[in-house]
């Protein structure tokens, strides 16, 4: 964000300013982000069920539930 102060700064008015452009970008961004989440965890998801066969150890006693006192 360039600062008041540096040489290059280009002051916009309000009136020259698109804020339904503007909030439209960031909402198509955050959506594009939703998208690659949810597509990631589908993966991962998938990666998961292809490696469903290890069973973890304690599953696999009869006795891995602890007994009531």
């Amino acid at each position: 964000m360039p600062r008041l102060t540096d040489p290059s700064f280009v002051y916009t008015p309000s009136f020259e300013t698109d804020l339904k452009k503007k909030f439209k970008l960031i909402i198509e961004r955050e959506r594009r982000f939703q998208r690659e989440r949810k597509r990631a965890e589908k993966a991962d998801a998938r990666e998961a069920q292809q490696h469903a066969s290890v069973v973890p150890f304690a599953t696999r006693s009869p006795r891995s539930t602890p007994r009531p006192i």
